[in-house]
C-alpha cells in the first residue's frame, strides 16, 4: 500500500461517521417527525452517503470541492428535514456535526494504520472491530456534550453574525487538515504519514474543542439576555401595578364620593328626565369597583387595570378568584403572573370578530395543600404546541415568546407545574403551585 493509499481515508469510513454525527444531533435536539419516519429518512440518508462516498472514493483533486458540497447538501438537508430548527440553527449544528465526523474518521483510520502498520496487527476483522469500538466511544461522548448543552436552555436562537462565525472556523479547519491530503509538498504540509495523520485529526480535535466554546458561549450569552429581558419586564410591570394601584386608590376614593352625590341627584330629580342619564354614569364607573375584592392588593390592581383594557375592548372579563392564596407569593411574581396570563387571554380573544366569543375566565382556589390557576379563553387559531406549551407565531422568536417565558419561569420559582391546551377552540393554561411555594 503506498502513501496516497495510506493518506486517502476510506469514503465508508466517512460515510459512517456523517450519519452517525447528524444522527445524534438530530436525537439530542427538538425534531419535528416522529421515530419511524426519523428511522426511514436517516437509512436513506445514510444510504445516499455511502453510495456517493463510495463511487467518489480517491475522486480526482478537481472533483473534490464540488463533491464535498453535495456532501455538505445532504447533511445539512438531513438535519433541516429532521429538527424543529430555523435555516440558520440548522446550518449552525451542521457545521458541529460535519467536522465531528471528520475528526471521527481521521481518527479511526489513523488508529487502524497505526494497530496494523506500526504494531503489526493484520486480520479484516480488526477494522471492523476497531471502527465499532472507536465510533461508539467518540459518538457517544458527542451525545453526552450535546445533552449537557441543552440544560438551562430550551432553544438556541442562532443570528447571521453566530452563524457566520462558526461557518468560517468550520472552513479553515477543513482546509488545515486537509492540506497535507491535496498537496503534500506545500508550506504546511506534513512529510511522514503519521505526521498528517497527526495533524489532520488533532486540527480536526481542536476544530470541536473552538466550536463546542463557542457553541458555549452563544448558550451563555442567551440565557443572560434572556434572564435580563424577564427581568426587567416583570420590574416594569410591578412598577406599572403600583403607579395603577395608587391612581385606583385615588379614583376609588372619589368613585364613593361621586356615588353618593349621584344617588343625592337622583333623589332630587325629576321622574323620567335626568335619571337615565345618572343611571348611565353609575354603570360606566361601577368598573373600579372590581378592585380590592380578591385578598392581594397587587392582584387587585392587576385585574381592575386589565378589566378597563376588556371594557375598552369589548372584551367580558369574568373572574373567581382567592387572593389570598397567594399569600406566599412575592408581589413582583404575582404581577408578572397574571398580568402576562391576562395580557395572552386579551390578545387571543379581542382577535374574535364576533363580540360574545371575546370571554376570558380566571380562577384562582385553594385546594388543601395547592393553588390552583387557570385562564380559558375563546381562540379559533390552531396553535402549536412545544412540551406543553403555546409556541410563539412571531417570525422572530428570539425577540418573542417572552409572556410564556415569564410565566413558566415564575412558576418554576415556586416549584410548581404549568400546562396549555387548546380542545374546541378553547385555549386554556393550567397551572398549579404549591400553597408554601
Amino acid at each position: 500500500m503506498n502513501t496516497a493509499e495510506v493518506l486517502n481515508t476510506p469514503g465508508y469510513y466517512y460515510a459512517i461517521a456523517y450519519a452517525l454525527s447528524v444522527f445524534v444531533i438530530t436525537c439530542t435536539n427538538e425534531r419535528k417527525i416522529g421515530r419511524w419516519k426519523l428511522a426511514a429518512v436517516s437509512c436513506a440518508q445514510f444510504a445516499l452517503l455511502l453510495f456517493f462516498m463510495t463511487v467518489t472514493d480517491g475522486v480526482r483533486q478537481e472533483l473534490f470541492v464540488p463533491s464535498m458540497l453535495l456532501i455538505v447538501l445532504l447533511l445539512l438537508g438531513y438535519i433541516y428535514i429532521c429538527n424543529d430548527f430555523s435555516l440558520r440553527e440548522a446550518g449552525f449544528y451542521f457545521v458541529k456535526a460535519f467536522i465531528n465526523g471528520e475528526f471521527a474518521a481521521s481518527l479511526c483510520w489513523q488508529i487502524y494504520y497505526y494497530l496494523r502498520y506500526v504494531r503489526g496487527m493484520q486480520g479484516e476483522l480488526l477494522k471492523w472491530v476497531e471502527l465499532i469500538l472507536v465510533y461508539a466511544v467518540i459518538f457517544t461522548m458527542l451525545a453526552l456534550m450535546e445533552l449537557n448543552l441543552k440544560k438551562d436552555l430550551e432553544e438556541l436562537h442562532i443570528t447571521r453574525r453566530e452563524l457566520l462565525v462558526v461557518i468560517i472556523i468550520a472552513a479553515s479547519v477543513f482546509a488545515m487538515s486537509n492540506l497535507s491530503y491535496l498537496d503534500q509538498n506545500g508550506l504546511f504540509s506534513g512529510t511522514f504519514v503519521m505526521d498528517i495523520f497527526i495533524i489532520r485529526t488533532l486540527v480536526d480535535l481542536s476544530g470541536i474543542a473552538v466550536l463546542y466554546a463557542y457553541h458555549v458561549q452563544v448558550k451563555e450569552i442567551q440565557i443572560r439576555f434572556e434572564k435580563e429581558t424577564l427581568h426587567n419586564i416583570m420590574e416594569m410591570q410591578y412598577k406599572n401595578y403600583q403607579l395603577s394601584k395608587e391612581n385606583i386608590d385615588m379614583v376609588n376614593r372619589k368613585y364613593h364620593d361621586l356615588k353618593h352625590q349621584i344617588n343625592l341627584l337622583k333623589t332630587q330629580a325629576y321622574v323620567g328626565k335626568s335619571t337615565s342619564y345618572l343611571e348611565k354614569m353609575e354603570r360606566e364607573i361601577r368598573v373600579y369597583e372590581t378592585q380590592n375584592k380578591t385578598g392581594n392588593q397587587i392582584l387587585d390592581a392587576v385585574l381592575t387595570n386589565k378589566a378597563m383594557i376588556c371594557q375598552n375592548k369589548e372584551i367580558e372579563l369574568k373572574f373567581i378568584v382567592d387572593g389570598g392564596a397567594l399569600s406566599f407569593m412575592e408581589d413582583m411574581d404575582v404581577s408578572a403572573l397574571f398580568g402576562n396570563m391576562l395580557d395572552n387571554a386579551i390578545e387571543s380573544a379581542e382577535k374574535q370578530r364576533e363580540k360574545q366569543k371575546r370571554l376570558i375566565w380566571l380562577y384562582v382556589t385553594k385546594e388543601k395543600q395547592f393553588v390552583r390557576i387557570r385562564t380559558e379563553n375563546y381562540c379559533d387559531e390552531k396553535i402549536q404546541f412545544k412540551n406543553g406549551m403555546p409556541v410563539t407565531t412571531k417570525k422572530d422568536r428570539r425577540l418573542h415568546g417572552y409572556g410564556m417565558k415569564s410565566i413558566k419561569s415564575t412558576v418554576e420559582k415556586y416549584h410548581g407545574s404549568v400546562v396549555a391546551a387548546q380542545e374546541n377552540n378553547w385555549f386554556e393554561l393550567k397551572i398549579l403551585l404549591p400553597a408554601g411555594g
